[in-house]
């Protein structure tokens, strides 16, 4: 036996485990680690090394990964393929869904903000808001808002809070409601950012509300609630991601052509249907009728929804 512990290990072995930068995990102390640590999961590298070396690591565990060629040609055009795929334990082929979720919805909401501020300011929506006359009217609960509007410039924005603030007839809680609306619609850029923040945390919230109403709907599948959610992340990277494409393509291309890639947003509706036909193993009749009836009730969801986060985000401008 060799002596203070050492090990010893075919010349084979060693070039092997050369190709590894620690013995022991830094992380947690295991001592059986190879690319990567049995016990933590920690990729076996050292980055304290050149920055040319650290790119060439990082391109390299990058890789252009098969999984990536792997996964976009059937996320895209086979619905319901990767869901399948999952609980037949082929995960390592394919990005997991929740990694394939986080990179589309940052895309999606990127491009959404940055496509909304650009929009209104061609529109030089800054510049637009209710006139006093209108204001009056607002202050009363149940009666139509006056057509009329005029530019920011053409009247005193303290006299018309101030006017706001002595309302006899107006509650407390109606004034700090159309002052916080007067406060978001005046810093807008601000609201847009912070509402699409809010609607990023609580759609993603809203993804098991999604798997829930699957199972509701697709009960005599008797599937387990999991395998409901791994589907609806994937339909949801699936709705950020065609999305995405559509406000892209909308900023980049004239007014009159941008306009007809709107018709791809009716893939939505046709994914779900072929992606409950394929996973739950439906006709196509019957999954077309369940596809419906799950975005009808998940659409109410999300108008409920959109409108509470509208709500505390102007507030948050009081």
């Amino acid at each position: 036996m060799p002596e203070n512990d050492e090990i010893v290990k075919h010349p084979k072995q060693d070039k092997e485990v050369s190709n590894f930068d620690f013995t022991i995990c830094p992380n947690c102390g295991e001592t059986e680690v190879g690319k990567f640590c049995p016990n933590c999961g920690q990729l076996n590298k050292d980055f304290n090394k050149p920055i040319k070396e650290i790119l060439s690591d990082l391109f390299g565990s990058v890789n252009l990964d098969v999984r990536i060629i792997n996964t976009i040609s059937p996320f895209f055009f086979k619905p319901g393929f990767l869901s399948s795929e999952y609980f037949k334990g082929r995960r390592q082929r394919y990005v997991p869904p929740m990694r394939l979720y986080l990179f589309f919805s940052i895309i999606f909401f990127f491009l959404a903000q940055y496509s909304s501020i650009k929009t209104m300011k061609k529109s030089d929506f800054s510049n637009v808001i209710a006139d006093s006359s209108s204001v009056d009217i607002a202050m009363n609960i149940g009666k139509s808002i006056p057509d009329s509007i005029i530019t920011l410039n053409s009247f005193n924005k303290a006299e018309l809070k101030e006017k706001l603030l002595n309302d006899s007839t107006a509650t407390d809680s109606d004034k700090k409601i159309v002052l916080s609306g007067f406060n978001a619609f005046e810093n807008w850029e601000s609201f847009i950012a912070k509402f699409v923040r809010n609607l990023s945390y609580v759609l993603f919230l809203l993804m098991p509300v999604f798997a829930l109403i699957l199972a509701m709907i697709l009960w005599s599948s008797r599937m387990l609630y999991v395998r409901h959610l791994i589907f609806s992340i994937n339909f949801h990277s699936f709705v950020f991601g065609l999305s995405s494409v559509v406000i892209f393509l909308s900023m980049i291309l004239p007014v009159k052509i941008s306009g007809y890639f709107l018709y791809f947003l009716w893939g939505i509706p046709l994914y779900l249907m072929i992606g409950i036909s394929r996973f739950y193993g439906r006709k196509k009749t019957g999954s077309f009728f369940k596809a419906i009836g799950a975005l009808l009730l998940y659409s109410v969801v999300i108008l409920i929804v959109l409108g509470i986060i509208f709500y505390f985000t102007v507030k948050e401008f009081a």
